[in-house]
């Protein structure tokens, strides 16, 4: 398998195909925000659980802030800002990752044939349920959501049970990255062969079993990759946000709205980011599993034989 083979074809369609870059652009400036939320309240109750800032959670809070909202007729506003989050957070993503990879599918092997992203998007709907229900077993055991659920357990347990516990979540981690490597190409399965959840999960764990070192280099490459991307965003989007809140702090209300407007802007342009590395990262990965795919049924043929 060349790699830089594959890495150079998916970059080549990344570029060339505008299209797909906007049709994952929503939710990936969902993903942001979520993140960027997810990272900030993290932050905050950090600080206040070692007293480095006052804060203070608690249902008092909470009702304060309803009524806040409900006095400012912001409530209605608030409920459909929440809906539409979780919506394209939860929702949205497995029926764009149909679609999104029955258009790198046609890219890369009949790029002479129209790419109509809404007729993928029809298509995509065939393959949301299984999907979906992919994204919530595959969640459990998802790396990001191993790393907030300890962020959590430390900040509550860090004088108790944590230090008791710490083994057991290490090796959970580590068991729940091998289970995520191992289903890597179940989404392919479904959408390109429209397998069954059940079977596209264990014709994953053949694939990779027969070709594990090649996607343990693959996943490396990706995280390299990404990582890449990542310290550019920080420090393309860590700067201006920096001046941003230093104007905020010292300045008056319409530094404020003009901080708040710059900052939707550079989410924007994170966003954007997002989703050429989904489109990229998809492209990389769905090439992998046509090329692996083609020499494990030369395997099951040879075997037959």
């Amino acid at each position: 398998m060349k790699y830089a083979e594959i890495i150079y074809e998916a970059w080549d369609l990344t570029t060339e195909n505008t299209k797909l870059k906007w049709f994952v652009f929503v939710p990936s400036f969902v993903a942001v925000l979520v993140f960027v939320l997810e990272i900030s309240w993290q932050l905050y109750l950090y600080l206040g659980e070692f007293g480095l800032i006052e804060s203070e959670f608690s249902f008092e809070g909470i009702g304060a802030l309803f009524h806040f909202l409900l006095d400012k007729n912001l409530l209605g506003w608030a409920i459909f800002g929440v809906i539409f989050i979780l919506f394209f957070a939860f929702v949205v993503p497995s029926w764009v990752l149909g679609g999104l990879i029955l258009g790198v599918k046609q890219k890369l092997y009949t790029p002479e044939k129209y790419l109509s992203l809404r007729q993928k998007m029809i298509e995509g709907v065939e393959y949301f349920f299984s999907l979906f229900e992919f994204s919530a077993v595959s969640g459990i055991f998802s790396l990001w959501s191993i790393a907030i659920f300890l962020a959590t357990f430390y900040r509550y347990f860090h004088d108790t049970f944590f230090r008791l516990l710490w083994p057991v979540l290490l090796v959970y981690t580590i068991i729940a990255f091998f289970i995520t490597v191992f289903m890597s190409f179940a989404p392919y399965f479904i959408v390109c062969e429209k397998k069954t959840l059940s079977t596209a999960i264990k014709k994953s764990v053949s694939i990779v079993f027969l070709n594990f070192g090649k996607t343990m280099s693959i996943i490396l490459l990706m995280f390299l990759v990404n990582f890449r991307i990542l310290i550019n965003v920080v420090i393309i989007l860590g700067v201006p946000l920096g001046v941003l809140l230093a104007m905020t702090y010292f300045a008056n209300s319409v530094a404020t709205v003009l901080s708040v407007l710059v900052g939707i802007a550079l989410l924007g342009f994170a966003a954007y980011l997002t989703a050429i590395v989904e489109v990229f990262s998809t492209a990389v990965w769905t090439r992998t599993f046509f090329e692996m795919r083609e020499q494990q049924k030369k395997l099951e043929d040879e075997s037959i034989n």
